[in-house]
């Protein structure tokens, strides 16, 4: 019965898949991202800052449409956690995030995993962009989970729903920290 009843909400809530198509970047979200970037550092070079803020705000569109998402976040995960999906928890965008901004091969910053709430049922993970070699609490917040894929950033000690630490050593591990 109890399966019925989870088959049955998904197809109620079929209707809440994100439309990948009606996702897109906006020139003034691109330019904002790259000035947000900019104010990490005196060594951040404009050309690198606005590249990571176009992949920043367009791969969470490929992702979306990978993981077939459905909005909102916690109805996606609910599926996810019943076996009806396969991706798209918090900590599977964060990686796959990390590997195509590390990818990018960017001198200007360093990539750091971000964690909120850890250990509880609400916990939350994300991607944090600092300067190359800056500290976690300077950085900013990439987290395309929240918001179903349209790209949501912070400064890591503005944002109003979580409060982020580091995760070291999953820093060290995805990101671009070494020490």
């Amino acid at each position: 019965m109890r399966f019925f009843w989870i088959i049955a909400c998904a197809v109620f809530f079929a209707g809440c898949s994100a439309k990948v198509e009606g996702l897109h970047v906006e020139p003034q979200n691109v330019a904002q991202l790259t000035s947000d970037l900019q104010a990490l550092g005196d060594n951040v070079e404009y050309s690198e800052a606005r590249l990571f803020a176009y992949e920043a705000l367009s791969y969470p569109q490929t992702l979306a449409e990978r993981y077939g998402l459905v909005y909102p976040p916690t109805l996606h995960n609910l599926l996810i956690n019943t076996g009806l999906k396969e991706r798209g928890l918090c900590y599977q965008w964060s990686e796959d995030m990390m590997a195509h901004l590390k990818g990018l091969h960017l001198q200007s910053f360093d990539l750091r995993w971000g964690v909120a709430n850890k250990g509880e049922l609400n916990e939350h993970n994300s991607v944090v962009v600092v300067a190359k070699g800056g500290a976690f609490q300077t950085g900013i917040l990439i987290d395309p989970w929240r918001h179903s894929g349209v790209l949501y950033w912070a400064k890591v000690s503005d944002d109003p729903e979580y409060r982020w630490v580091e995760n070291l050593s999953r820093s060290k591990y995805f990101g671009t920290v070494t020490q």
